[in-house]
């Protein structure tokens, strides 16, 4: 297992603990394998009902490692990437989320998927992929702009507006936001209450609610086309050069 993830089973609920604190969380290739067998594991334990992820340290995401999309970035179905976004596709068991600090591009965009979202009063949501050259991903593109509506979602993309526990709140982002010393409690107190409901009851009521897998997977699909073209070319490469750049400097 990739010390970057901690996985823990308590009462149903499978917890994943992002565990990158020095780089607040920004995911890389191993840390995608990782959550792609978190997945399996999760789907194939008929004792576990449940996933809850967390993040150790002050932020629960910082998106993607800008060094991973300048080395060896690859949304093939077959690398981890492409095998983290079949599971996420898939999903039948609900997932909840304890969200605190920082939630860039991936830290935003996985709470679409999740089923309950609790805060802290500190979140910093964005997804400003049009900055970096880039374009949405896990669906966000149409998960959204179904949820906020088309003005808000593009202010998020387009103009990397910052969404804070108020507005995440309005808009249904979030199911409640916590004080941070009770969040990871909170969390998995609801994990646990929805591990303790009749499985098949809860698996089908979240099939229900949500978009057919077939439906979101197409689209992902579309999206993964352009998020590769743009990854690899010459103008968001220069981007993501000089993004590191200032990071090193400040």
């Amino acid at each position: 297992m990739d010390e970057n993830i901690i996985m823990e089973t308590e009462k149903g609920v499978l917890i994943i603990t992002l565990n990158r604190i020095g780089k607040k969380n920004a995911l890389v290739k191993d840390m995608y394998s990782a959550l792609a067998d978190a997945f399996d594991r999760l789907d194939s334990d008929d004792s576990l009902h449940c996933m809850l992820i967390k993040a150790n340290g002050d932020a629960f995401c910082a998106g993607n490692d800008i060094n991973f999309f300048l080395e060896d970035y690859s949304m093939a179905k077959d690398e981890p990437v492409g095998l983290f976004l079949k599971g996420l596709e898939t999903l039948r068991k609900p997932m909840v989320a304890a969200v605190q600090g920082v939630g860039v591009g991936i830290g935003l965009t996985i709470l679409l998927h999740c089923d309950l979202v609790f805060a802290s009063e500190d979140i910093r949501l964005s997804a400003p992929f049009a900055h970096l050259g880039l374009v949405p991903e896990l669906g966000s593109s149409q998960l959204l702009p179904d949820l906020i509506g088309h003005c808000r979602a593009m202010e998020i993309f387009l103009l990397g507006k910052i969404i804070r526990a108020n507005d995440a709140l309005t808009y249904g982002l979030v199911n409640t936001i916590v004080p941070i010393d009770q969040l990871h409690a909170t969390a998995l107190e609801a994990a646990q209450k929805l591990a303790a409901l009749p499985a098949e009851s809860v698996y089908e009521t979240r099939r229900l609610a949500r978009k057919p897998p077939e439906t979101l997977n197409k689209h992902i699909e579309d999206e993964c086309r352009v998020f590769i073209r743009m990854v690899e070319s010459e103008a968001t490469q220069a981007i993501l050069r000089r993004f590191l750049k200032r990071k090193k400097k400040s």
